[in-house]
This record gives C-alpha cells, sequence and structure tokens, in this order.
C-alpha cells in the first residue's frame, strides 16, 4: 500500500530534489493569506454590527423596562390617589359628625369615640403619604384651593385670604388629589 502526502510544501519536487520551490509556497500562500484576510475582514466588520445591534437591543430593553416600572408605579399611584379620594367623603362625614354632636351635650362621650376614630383614620392616610390641607388664614392660592364663595371684609390685609375653610383638602405625595373648598376675602368698595 502506497500513500501519497498532498501537502504542497512535503511534495517532492523534480526541480530541486525534493525541496519545495519558494516562488509555489509565496504564490500558494499570498492567495491564501489574501483570502482569509478578506474573510476575517469580512467577519470583523459582521462582529462590530452585531455587537452593535446588541448594544441598541440592550439598551432599548432596558430604557422599556425602566419606562414599564414608571408606567406600573405612576399607575398604582393614581389608583391609591382615586381609593383615597373615595375614603375621604368618610372622613368628611366624620368631620360633620363631629361638628354636628359638639352642639349636643350629653353626646359627648360618642363624640369622643368619634374624634378618635377621625384621628386614627386621618394618621393611617398620613402614614400612607397623604397630607391634609387646612388653608385657613393664609393667602389665598387655587393651586391648592378652591373658592366656592367670598366674604366680605374691611381690612386690605385680609383680601384675597382664605377666611374659612368649608371642606379640607388633600395631598398625596405633593399631588393634589382634593382641593380645599374655602371662603375667600374681599375687600369692600
Amino acid at each position: 500500500m502506497k500513500v501519497e502526502d498532498k501537502r504542497f510544501w512535503a511534495r517532492e519536487n523534480d526541480d530541486e530534489g525534493g525541496e519545495p520551490s519558494d516562488e509555489s509556497i509565496e504564490t500558494v500562500e499570498a492567495g491564501e493569506l489574501e483570502a482569509v484576510r478578506l474573510r476575517a475582514e469580512g467577519a470583523e466588520r459582521k462582529l462590530q454590527e452585531l455587537q452593535g445591534a446588541f448594544v441598541a437591543a440592550k439598551t432599548d430593553l432596558e430604557s422599556t423596562r425602566e419606562r414599564l416600572l414608571r408606567d406600573a408605579d405612576r399607575k398604582v399611584e393614581l389608583r391609591f390617589g382615586d381609593l383615597v379620594t373615595d375614603l375621604l367623603e368618610s372622613v368628611d362625614d366624620l368631620d360633620r359628625a363631629i361638628e354636628h354632636g359638639a352642639t349636643i351635650p350629653a353626646a359627648s362621650p360618642v363624640l369622643q369615640g368619634i374624634v378618635l376614630a377621625r384621628d386614627r383614620f386621618l394618621g393611617a392616610l398620613e402614614k400612607a403619604g397623604v397630607t391634609r390641607i387646612d388653608p385657613a388664614d393664609a393667602p389665598y392660592d387655587p393651586n391648592v384651593a378652591e373658592a366656592v364663595g367670598v366674604l366680605p371684609v374691611s381690612d386690605p390685609e385680609r383680601h384675597d385670604t382664605v377666611m374659612q375653610v368649608i371642606r379640607p383638602g388633600y395631598a398625596l405625595a405633593g399631588r393634589i388629589i382634593r382641593p380645599a373648598r374655602v371662603l375667600v376675602g374681599r375687600l369692600l368698595s
């Protein structure tokens, strides 16, 4: 059995007694080298494209995740604000009961229980980030209070001042969820 070595540099060359010529090695190597170099450059370009696409996709994914988290937090905050707004009607009912109970001397023990329940309820709301807005005797600010009427005043310093709070307002995390209803002083002309 005869084995033939097909490696070009291992072949016997008749010209030089078994040694391959430098010309044949350089020619083959130069052609192969150019082909390999072109393939490597193409692969490098493709790698750069894929790396750029990966970085862009990763950045896009991160920004999408952050946006979704912000949206979810915002939705939860809005829903919680809606819930608190609904519950504030109960606080208003307790305030009215306290106001009415103060006119009945025999209702004093019940009134104390109502005050305790309202204070506990307001304390729970405060722990959840809800703050009560009571702008009495402060300059009128339409951002936190809704003027439902005016009261005539003779003192110029009381002009545009909240004279009476009809219903307190509430804020949640710095956002007004219910403006206070107030009567504003107007200077008599």
